[in-house]
């Protein structure tokens, strides 16, 4: 195959695709005052980046014209953005693997709440049953009251009478915080992640990259009552996932901890709400 020839061609666009998954994007966006001309200008060193790890693939060396072929850039801006596309790959990778990862004081948190006698306050001190003891069954690198510190500056706990108070409500991340955000892009993009990954590995019993769990249920026809029960049937659930998800983590994380060539793991949950649209298409034939 030619350098030149565009990969992976298809019958259909997977246009109408990609805007549904970007509108709620450029929704918040335009809402924090981004727009088209500085995300578009963001974009261009992301397509280039992203052509030449394709291209990589087959050839140790892409040519500029390969290059504007497979990303739709102009040569003048292949060329120009070389390096900046380099240094914005590997800045949006960090990121995304700093996102993946869990801060103390989530790890913290995230214990607390999975714990079986979970209790929504906790003295401060103490050998057993304490914040302290639980801040140091997770790291003891980091002082257990700078913890504390940090999950009252996120408002996730607050101290009182010498006892610290868990504030489930607050696990809704607060627009304010920038760790919000970075919690909001770091999930999408694992959840894009995998999906891209599957819809791109073939399904073979030959080694290799296995397909990740992505999975949806859908209903509808709802009343906003019936909504309610199912949003609080799904918290109990994501409860229950989250108890024992970090029972089955946390001695794994014990047992790799010296591991080589550590990997990350997230399992998700999320659920959705919306007024139904009428079948555009249906309406203009009917």
């Amino acid at each position: 195959m030619d350098e030149t020839t565009q990969p992976n061609n298809t019958p259909d666009s997977l246009l109408p695709e990609a805007l549904a998954i970007v509108e709620p994007l450029i929704a918040w966006l335009i809402r924090s005052g981004v727009g088209y001309n500085e995300f578009a200008a963001a974009l261009k060193p992301v397509f280039l980046a992203q052509a030449q790890q394709e291209l990589l693939k087959r050839n140790p060396k892409p040519t500029d014209s390969a290059l504007s072929l497979l990303s739709g850039l102009h040569r003048k801006d292949v060329r120009a953005s070389r390096e900046a596309a380099s240094r914005t790959m590997a800045q949006v990778q960090a990121n995304g693997s700093a996102w993946g990862k869990p801060s103390m004081a989530n790890q913290v948190a995230t214990r607390w709440l999975s714990l079986e006698s979970a209790t929504d306050a906790l003295p401060i001190n103490g050998d057993s049953n304490s914040f302290e003891a639980l801040a140091r069954s997770v790291s003891k690198d980091v002082h257990p009251r700078t913890v504390l510190q940090e999950l009252v500056r996120l408002g996730l706990a607050h101290e009182d009478n010498g006892c610290v108070h868990l504030l489930r409500g607050a696990f809704v991340p607060d627009a304010n915080h920038k760790e919000a955000r970075e919690l909001l892009a770091g999930s999408v993009a694992d959840h894009l992640n995998a999906g891209v990954h599957n819809l791109c590995t073939r399904s073979t019993n030959a080694p290799g990259p296995r397909k990740f769990l992505e999975q949806s249920v859908f209903a509808n026809g709802l009343s906003p009552e019936s909504i309610q029960k199912l949003n609080l049937l799904a918290n109990d659930l994501w409860a229950h996932v989250l108890q024992t998800v970090v029972a089955a983590a946390t001695p794994l994380c014990e047992q790799d901890a010296n591991y080589p060539k550590p990997q990350r793991f997230r399992l998700g949950l999320f659920s959705f709400a919306a007024p139904e649209l009428k079948n555009l298409t249906n309406d203009s034939t009917s």
